[in-house]
């Protein structure tokens, strides 16, 4: 079995929700592995935080989980995959005990949707959910990261660590159904830019970086990407997704 670790996304949470402690931000992922005999950590970071800031808790939350000679499998949704792809690559002392990095939704070229909130300008910024503009009252460093600008200057300062397989996820909610929260969004996009397949949030390019490994792309919308949909349904099509994941890592003896 392995030991994978769940890095949440932008206004997300970990292990940590205090007064919800049955929800799961990947809605029922964890209790999935566990049930399967894996390991699986859930670090708690500043849902509203810098990348910079993220990826410093998410470092010292694996850190103080895990033996030195213990690798590791991140699954990161959203800003979850910057925060560990900035964790790996800036001497934080992760690199050596991660194996895999599978990224979900996440915004490498940036975000449409964040550059709408920074600017809070354009056609795209008055169809955005009101519950994604919640926080814009408060010193979130985590929009500015996630603009196109910002993102293409982490990309040239933030390189892959040799060793570390990087896989990449994009979403597709326009080959799921009429359930999924941001699907009115993605069209929304679709219809500024034509033709641009996206998940409401984080665009098919954005997600899947040249000369990189990718995997299928998920008929679910940003949300849907961790099971969150209107009829919550089907559960077992949402699980049986991160099991195709699960069944690519390859546990390392103790030692190796």
């Amino acid at each position: 079995m392995s030991t994978i670790v769940l890095a949440h996304g932008l206004f997300g949470f970990g292990d940590l929700l205090p007064g919800f402690t049955p929800v799961n931000y990947f809605n029922g992922v964890a209790a999935h592995f566990i049930r399967q005999g894996h390991k699986v950590i859930a670090p708690q970071v500043n849902p509203i935080g810098s990348i910079k800031q993220r990826a410093g808790q998410f470092a010292s939350s694996i850190l103080a989980q895990t033996q030195p000679d213990e690798r590791v499998h991140i699954i990161g949704h959203s800003m979850g995959g910057l925060d560990a792809r900035h964790a790996l690559s800036n001497n934080l002392g992760l690199a050596q005990r991660v194996a895999t990095l599978v990224t979900i939704g996440t915004p490498h070229g940036g975000s449409p949707v964040a550059d709408a909130i920074v600017s809070k300008t354009g056609p795209l910024f008055g169809k955005i959910p009101l519950h994604f503009l919640a926080f814009l009252h408060a010193d979130a460093g985590a929009f500015h990261d996630l603009t196109t600008a910002a993102c293409a200057q982490f990309n040239a300062t933030t390189p892959d660590v040799v060793g570390v397989r990087y896989l990449e996820i994009a979403g597709d909610p326009s080959q799921g159904g009429h359930e999924l929260l941001l699907l009115q969004l993605a069209a929304r996009i679709g219809e500024i830019t034509p033709g641009l397949i996206n998940d409401g949030v984080v665009t098919k390019a954005s997600a899947l970086r040249d000369n990189h490994e990718h995997l299928p792309d998920w008929p679910v919308d940003h949300l849907g990407e961790i099971g969150w949909t209107l009829k919550l349904l089907p559960m077992a099509d949402h699980l049986r997704r991160y099991d195709e994941i699960a069944a690519l890592f390859k546990p390392a003896a103790a030692g190796a």
